[in-house]
């Protein structure tokens, strides 16, 4: 009885995390850094703080460290 317990619960958190996983596009867990940033660089770009030329070097320095890390 407790190993079928125990099998309950570790497949009920292996649903939970798929779902988790599921829910935020498939990306890993700490892929919203990257997204914050973009949405302050977007921020800045419509403030008129930065260039075209500056957001886009931002963006294209945020995918390549994504695909490092």
């Amino acid at each position: 009885m407790g190993m079928l317990v125990l099998l309950v619960v570790i497949v009920a958190a292996g649903a939970f995390a798929y779902s988790y996983y599921r829910k935020r596009g498939g990306k890993g867990l700490f892929s919203q850094e990257n997204h914050e940033a973009v949405d302050l660089a977007k921020r800045r770009y419509a403030n008129g703080e930065i260039s075209r030329e500056e957001f886009e070097q931002i963006k294209q320095d945020l995918e390549v460290n994504r695909e490092e890390g």
